[in-house]
């Protein structure tokens, strides 16, 4: 399934606008990367990501409430534990998949995320 026109183009202008910003996941991620889909290096982007992500987790001031099963730290925790295992396993992918829309969304997602915790370390 390729991706419509439209929105390659919303993610481009998106990339075009925040560039390389502080805080962001985008500025690591290069465009040309999700045109040609090799999964290799996709995988690894993801994985990166979550090393970026992990680590701003852990330098964060939670209540000790927050690391009970299924409140925030805990959360946060799992999901980039899951996230990594996933960009490990698309790396051991062999078949690309060329602009493929949920590889712009998870991009946009994880800009997402990791703008949100950059936010909430800088309080």
């Amino acid at each position: 399934m390729s991706t419509s026109p439209n929105i390659e183009k919303l993610f481009m202008e998106y990339m075009k606008v925040m560039g390389e910003t502080p805080g962001g996941f985008i500025g690591i991620l290069d465009p040309e990367h999700i045109k040609k889909g090799d999964p290799k290096i996709l995988g690894k982007e993801m994985v990166r990501g979550a090393d970026i992500i992990e680590n701003t987790i852990k330098d964060m001031d939670f209540q000790p409430w927050e690391y009970e099963k299924g409140k925030t730290a805990s959360r946060l925790t799992e999901a980039v534990k899951i996230y990594r295992k996933m960009g490990e396993e698309i790396e051991t992918m062999t078949h690309q998949e060329p602009k493929e829309y949920h590889l712009y969304v998870i991009t946009i997602l994880i800009d997402i995320i990791s703008s949100l915790i950059n936010h909430i370390e800088s309080e």
